[in-house]
């Protein structure tokens, strides 16, 4: 049995995921901070593992920690939360200083290791 939204959420996803390992600081609109880990990614969006609670259409901030290179800044929406494991979030088009373009250059040696 799928935690409720989960299996919605994947018969609408169109990028391709990828296992990742990143750590991350986040927070909401309301700047409370976290931190958690990035199990998946692709460029739309990336399963965050954290026991913080956030609802559907939060508006958070992720600081991804990139091994080897610097902090990646994405703006994002809450698009599911599973209770007591962490969130989906779909990625902003006006994510900060070109983030959206260096995401991609993350998720090319991500699948080249694939």
């Amino acid at each position: 049995m799928h935690p409720p939204g989960l299996n919605d959420q994947a018969e609408r996803r169109t990028d391709r995921r990828f296992k990742a390992n990143f750590r991350v600081h986040w927070g909401r609109e309301e700047g409370i901070q976290a931190e958690g880990e990035v199990s998946d990614l692709s460029v739309g969006g990336c399963f965050v593992i954290s026991g913080e609670k956030v609802k559907e259409g939060d508006l958070v901030s992720l600081r991804v920690e990139i091994p080897g290179d610097e902090t990646l800044t994405l703006l994002g929406t809450v698009v599911y939360w599973v209770s007591d494991t962490g969130f989906g979030v779909r990625f902003a088009a006006y994510s900060q200083g070109g983030a959206l373009d260096k995401l991609e250059m993350i998720i090319d040696g991500l699948e080249r290791e694939n």
